[in-house]
């Protein structure tokens, strides 16, 4: 229901009533969602308070304006019904804006800027969580904190060393490599190593299919080869239904290379609604495909690629969730003695927001010695950087394992872990020299 011109006026009095009212509410007020007769007193009420710390009194808004207001001693109740009120308001005016404005950006193309606005416009509210009072109960405080763990293992002893333990919630992992390095085998790896702990996944590919992304999962779990899959199909499945009772839920959704945050965001509202739960890790296979809520431009790949990153990273913080992903390395990286940031595809722009940056390390010569490595360039909160991890590789099963544990079946068929009797036998080489073999 539109807010009268009365309603306007008695939320404008209230806030030139009251100082911290008004500070309450600034970020929100917009002089556009008012009528046309209160709008140059709103824009006055702002320049004065960034000016003197303070609201103008009646009689300066209407000398400035000739809007005539009514100074109020307002009590507490009536502070938090102004505060509500005016938040609902703006709420309702932006989305307003919006709508009129989308023909104009929709016939243009500008999907993403239509779908952001609204998005931001529909979340306008005042901030009620007003952070952690430090002093206040630490004892609580730290109870809390530890029912839930601060971080969850990868499963792959030397790179949870590295991590101080694993992963935390709401932090981002980006694998690098070289075109057919490993990215998509080490998420699925990853995504396998979490839905062990039941731990539930959904893992979006923007590139391979549903199909071959649960073939690959099939051997992982189960070792048999995609290529034997249809003579050993009825063994697979009983396989997979032994194990199932004690994994997390795997999902894999396929998604067009291009999609961005705001089409993952809807499908996760979906994903909630119909499942019921919210994933604990949220894999996209992989970033440089992913398209940016906004318009930019085909040849800004760097600015796309800013934007994609820091909206993917703001679901995990917004899901809570585990984030991981994986970018190509461009050309320099084959020829490098030492890899850096700047090796990333596209700009060190993706690198600049996540929290661990690996490069993987795997070329024909490391397959056949079964060893994969992984290079840490960035680790926000961890010492990991600099580090060079060696695991071993296990190419008829695509299982990424510790150098001391070997895979095994059981009597189900089901891949099991056993400790291996040999150590990695490769001999550890330059980076240079690994990826040049």
């Amino acid at each position: 229901m539109e807010a009268s011109s009365a309603k306007q006026k008695l939320l404008l009095d209230y806030l030139i009533s009251s100082a911290d009212t008004f500070a309450l509410c600034k970020s929100i007020i917009k002089s556009q969602y008012f009528n046309p007769e209160y709008r140059k007193a709103v824009d006055f009420i702002h320049e004065y308070y960034d000016k003197y710390n303070s609201t103008p009194n009646k009689d300066q808004v209407y000398a400035e304006t000739g809007t005539e207001l009514q100074e109020r001693v307002i009590t507490r109740g009536e502070i938090e019904y102004c505060s509500e009120e005016v938040a609902s308001f703006c709420r309702r005016k932006a989305v307003e804006g919006v709508i009129y404005g989308a023909p104009k950006k929709l016939s243009s193309g500008d999907y993403g800027d239509v779908e952001r606005e609204l998005r931001e416009a529909i979340a306008i509210s005042l901030n009620k969580d007003m952070g952690i009072d430090y002093f206040n109960n630490p004892a609580e405080r730290l109870e809390q904190a530890a029912l839930e763990p601060p971080r969850t293992p990868t499963k792959w002893k030397k790179i949870d060393e590295a991590l101080f333990g694993g992963l935390a919630r709401t932090e981002m992992m980006l694998f690098s490599a070289n075109s057919g390095g490993g990215k998509s085998i080490t998420l699925a790896n990853l995504a396998l190593n979490f839905v062990s702990q039941k731990l539930n996944v959904l893992y979006i590919t923007l590139e391979l299919s549903e199909k071959l992304v649960s073939q690959r999962f099939d051997t992982m779990f189960t070792g048999v080869p995609s290529v034997r899959w249809q003579q050993e199909l009825q063994e697979t499945a009983a396989s997979l239904n032994v194990i199932a009772p004690h994994m997390g839920k795997l999902v894999i959704k396929h998604m067009h290379s291009g999609t961005n945050a705001n089409a993952i965001r809807g499908y996760l509202k979906e994903f909630e609604l119909k499942h019921g739960y919210v994933p604990d890790l949220l894999i996209v296979d992989y970033l440089d495909i992913m398209g940016a809520n906004e318009q930019v431009s085909a040849d800004n790949v760097w600015e796309k690629d800013k934007r994609a990153t820091e909206q993917l990273r703001d679901i995990g913080i917004d899901y809570n969730m585990f984030i991981a992903t994986a970018s190509q390395q461009n050309r320099a990286a084959l020829e490098a003695e030492h890899l850096h940031q700047g090796h990333i595809a596209g700009g060190i722009s993706k690198v600049n927001t996540v929290d661990i940056h690996v490069s993987i390390i795997l070329n024909p010569t490391m397959k056949a010695a079964g060893e994969i490595g992984f290079f840490f360039m960035k680790t926000r909160n961890s010492d990991g950087v600099g580090k060079t991890i060696y695991l071993k590789w296990d190419n008829s099963q695509l299982r990424i394992l510790n150098p001391t544990e070997d895979l095994d079946v059981d009597d189900d068929g089901v891949i099991i872990e056993k400790i291996a009797s040999s150590n990695s036998a490769a001999k550890k080489k330059s980076l240079k020299d690994l990826l040049n073999i």
